[in-house]
């Protein structure tokens, strides 16, 4: 089975224009995106990285 497609597995995505995913026992899942733009995103680094830790840091 391929967990990932199957979205029963967080995934941290590192990137301009990645989608990091967190699943929870539930089933429920929350997304976070990083802007497309690489200029963008390396203007915005630390709000990227302030986003995936939050979302990885949700009860």
């Amino acid at each position: 089975m391929c967990m990932i497609m199957e979205e029963v597995q967080t995934i941290v995505a590192l990137g301009a224009g990645s989608i990091s995913k967190r699943v929870y026992p539930d089933g429920t899942i929350k997304r976070c995106e990083n802007v497309k733009d690489v200029s963008q995103y390396i203007g915005r680094i630390e709000e990227m990285i302030e986003r995936k830790k939050a979302l990885l840091a949700e009860d």
